[in-house]
């Protein structure tokens, strides 16, 4: 195989991974099309992608914890904590622990949190549909390759 072609998918490798970090480390507001009126104003700031995977997590699991969220988000728990603090900060979770072992603790989430989780899963969903549109443009043969190119990748990370 040409090694120019190597070349062109490392660049673009590269460029994804370029992109979709900055993506990570941008806040995301919510749009307020997908609120209604009703919805608190905090649930209308800014969140990281990692508070709103946080959020579902908890939504969605339970018995969570840092040590959960980590391995479940792939990132250290220093990170964790630092979501969370913001999360608890504005309502969106409380701290719970269970009876007989005051030293562990567990994330629930407020009332507010669950209709940040239902946000959150709209956007997703809105996601999903842009992703179809660009899927679109390939063969499903050439979708089968990509599948089995980022199941592959994901093997080895």
């Amino acid at each position: 195989m040409d090694n120019s072609i190597y070349d062109e998918l490392i660049q673009a490798i590269q460029q994804f991974a370029l992109k979709r970090d900055k993506r990570v480390m941008q806040k995301v507001q919510i749009p307020s099309r997908n609120m209604s009126s009703e919805h608190p104003e905090h649930l209308r700031k800014e969140w990281t992608l990692t508070q709103l995977h946080i959020v579902s997590c908890i939504h969605t699991s339970q018995n969570v914890n840092n040590s959960f969220l980590a391995s479940r988000l792939h990132i250290s728990k220093a990170a964790v904590s630092k979501a969370v603090q913001a999360l608890l900060k504005h309502n969106i979770i409380t701290v719970t622990k269970k009876p007989g072992n005051k030293k562990e603790i567990f994330y629930t989430l407020t009332e507010s949190g669950r209709e940040l989780a239902a946000l959150h899963e709209q956007l997703h969903e809105k996601a999903k549909e842009q992703y179809k549109q660009l899927f679109n443009e390939f063969s499903i043969d050439d979708l089968k390759t990509v599948t089995a190119f980022f199941n592959l990748w994901v093997k080895h990370m």
